[in-house]
C-alpha cells in the first residue's frame, strides 16, 4: 500500500514549515528504510532506541524523501527550498512508539554550476548596491547617528549626509532605533542580509546566490532588512539613490582598487592551505565606505557537480582602506600589514577551527580559565573560542613575519599584540605569541597544524603555574 501523508497539524514560521503527520504508520521491525531522489543511496534509521530521531539532508529543488515502513511507502516533497522543513511522524514498532522528525534543512546560498565554475580559485572585492544603500540607510538612522564603529570623518560622508538630509523623515528610519544593548546584532542583520538583494532597475530582488547571511533564524531566515524591505524600496525610489550611486561610481571604483592593492589575500590564502589541511574554493571581500571596525564573515558550501566535491566560498565584510590610509606617518607596507590582519584573522578560522576541535578536550580544560581574558572580552564566552582567537590572530603573526621585512612584521605584530591585550581582553597575547612564533622557528619542518600539541603543551605549562 503507498500511502502519501495527510497532515494533523500545519504550523509555519515565517518560510519554515513545520508538520505532524495524522496518520501513525507500523513497522513490524525496528529498522526502516529511506531514501532521496537526489542520492543514490539507500539509507537505514533505527527505530526505537530513543523517543525522538532526526534524519534529514538540505533541501534542493524538486528533491523528495521515500521511507518505507512496513507495508507503507511515505513520500515528503521537499518543497519548500531554500527554507526548512520539519515533518513530524510517529512510527510504532513491536517494541515502543517513536516519534520521527524527518528533516530537510535550509539552505543558506543556492549555487548554480555555472556560478561555481565562474568562482572556482577566484577573489573578488566588491561595494554592492544594495549593501551601500543599507550601509547608508543604517548610518543616517537614530542608532547610526550614536555609533562609534562608523566611518563618518570623510568627505563620502559629507556628501551622503547632504545627498540624504531631505529624505530623513522618511518612515524607514523610524524602524532602526534600538535600545543601547540591541544596536550591534540588529546593525548586523540590517547591513549583512541585504548582500543577498540586487537592483532590477529600480526593483530591488533576491540575487538568487545567497539566501541568509546574519541571524538567529537559520530556517526560516528571518532578518530585519528583509522585514523592511518595502521601506527600503520606497526610500531608494523617492531619494533616487541610484543616481547617488552612480555619480559616486568612480570613487568606488577607486576605493575597489585601493582595498586590492592592499590585501594580498591571495597570498593570505597559498600560505594557509601550506600550513593548513583545509581546502576553501573562493572569496569574496564586501566593503562600504562608510564601515568603521565592525567586521564580519560566513562561509557557504555547494555540490560541485563535475567534481563531485563539495565548493566552498567564504564571504567578508570589511571597512576600506581609509582605515590606514588616514594614517599619515604609515609606511605603504605598514599599511598594507595592518589592513591585512582584518581579512587574515577571518580567512583563517577556516583553517583553525578545524585543527581545535581535534583537541577540543585538552582546550576545554585549559581555557577554561580567567588568566586568558579580562573584563573587556565579552563576546568570546567559552573556552574553545578563546582559544581559537588566540590562535588565529597569532597565525597571522606567524604569516606576517613570513612575508614582509623585519621592520614591518616587527611593527605588525606589535599592532595586533595591543589590540588583543588593550582593546579585545586577550591578556596574555603577547605571551602566546611569542610563544608560537619561537615553535615556528624551532621546527622549520613543521607546519602550524602541526604545532598543535606543542602550543597547547605550553598553554597548560602557563595555566599550571598561575595556579602555583
Amino acid at each position: 500500500m503507498s500511502a502519501l501523508f495527510v497532515c494533523l497539524s500545519y504550523f509555519s514560521f515565517a518560510q519554515q514549515v513545520e508538520e505532524k503527520l495524522s496518520k501513525i504508520y507500523y513497522s513490524d521491525s525496528d529498522t526502516i528504510k529511506y531514501k532521496y531522489s537526489a542520492y543514490p543511496d539507500t539509507f537505514k534509521l533505527a527505530i526505537g532506541k530513543v523517543d525522538t530521531t532526526s534524519p534529514g539532508t538540505d533541501v534542493s529543488k524538486g528533491i523528495i524523501m521515500t521511507a518505507f515502513i512496513g507495508k507503507d511507502t511515505l513520500r515528503i516533497n521537499g518543497d519548500n527550498f531554500p527554507y526548512g522543513r520539519r515533518t513530524y511522524v510517529i512510527i510504532q514498532t513491536p517494541r515502543k512508539k517513536t516519534v520521527v522528525i524527518f528533516r530537510y534543512n535550509a539552505v543558506s546560498a543556492s549555487f548554480s554550476q555555472h556560478y561555481i565554475d565562474e568562482n572556482e580559485g577566484k577573489i573578488s572585492y566588491e561595494i554592492p548596491e544594495v549593501y551601500e544603500l543599507a550601509n547608508i540607510i543604517w548610518t543616517l538612522s537614530p542608532s547610526g547617528k550614536t555609533a562609534t564603529d562608523l566611518q563618518k570623518n570623510t568627505d563620502y560622508y559629507k556628501r551622503v549626509e547632504k545627498y540624504f538630509s531631505p529624505y530623513l523623515d522618511h518612515p524607514v528610519f523610524k524602524k532602526l532605533q534600538f535600545q543601547k544593548n540591541e544596536i550591534a546584532n540588529q546593525y548586523y542583520e540590517f547591513r549583512e542580509n541585504s548582500f543577498i538583494y540586487k537592483f532590477e532597475g529600480n526593483r530591488i530582488v533576491n540575487g538568487g546566490v545567497h539566501n541568509y547571511v546574519f541571524g538567529s533564524d537559520w530556517d526560516g531566515f528571518t532578518n530585519l532588512f528583509t522585514d523592511l524591505l518595502p521601506l527600503v524600496k520606497d526610500f531608494a525610489v523617492q531619494s533616487n539613490f541610484r543616481k547617488f550611486y552612480v555619480a559616486n561610481k568612480k570613487f568606488y571604483n577607486d576605493d575597489l582598487r585601493r582595498v586590492e592593492e592592499l590585501l594580498p589575500v591571495r597570498s593570505m590564502w597559498n600560505w594557509l592551505e601550506k600550513e593548513f589541511p583545509a581546502r576553501h574554493n573562493a572569496y569574496k571581500i564586501i566593503f562600504s565606505p562608510l564601515i568603521g571596525g565592525s567586521h564580519s564573515t560566513q562561509k557557504y558550501y555547494g555540490m560541485n557537480e563535475k567534481t563531485n566535491k563539495w565548493f566552498s566560498e567564504t564571504v567578508m565584510f570589511i571597512c576600506d582602506a581609509n582605515r590606514y590610509d588616514i594614517r599619515k606617518e604609515l609606511s605603504e607596507t605598514a599599511k598594507k600589514g595592518l589592513m591585512s590582519g582584518i581579512v587574515f584573522t577571518e580567512i583563517d578560522h577556516n583553517y583553525v577551527n578545524p585543527i581545535s576541535s581535534k583537541y577540543s578536550k585538552e582546550i576545554s580544560e585549559i581555557y577554561n580559565s580567567e588568566i586568558w581574558t579580562n573584563e573587556k572580552n565579552s563576546f568570546y564566552n567559552n573556552p574553545m573560542s578563546v582559544f581559537n582567537e588566540y590562535m588565529t590572530h597569532a597565525a597571522f603573526c606567524v604569516w606576517a613575519r613570513d612575508s614582509f621585512d623585519q621592520k614591518t612584521s616587527e611593527f605588525v605584530i606589535e599592532e595586533r599584540v595591543k589590540m588583543n591585550r588593550e582593546r579585545r581582553g586577550f591578556i596574555m597575547f603577547d605571551k602566546f605569541t611569542n610563544a608560537l612564533l619561537k615553535l615556528k622557528q624551532d621546527n622549520p619542518t613543521k607546519l602550524l597544524s602541526q604545532l598543535y600539541p606543542e602550543i597547547i603543551s605550553w598553554s597548560r605549562g602557563q595555566l599550571e603555574s598561575r595556579v602555583k
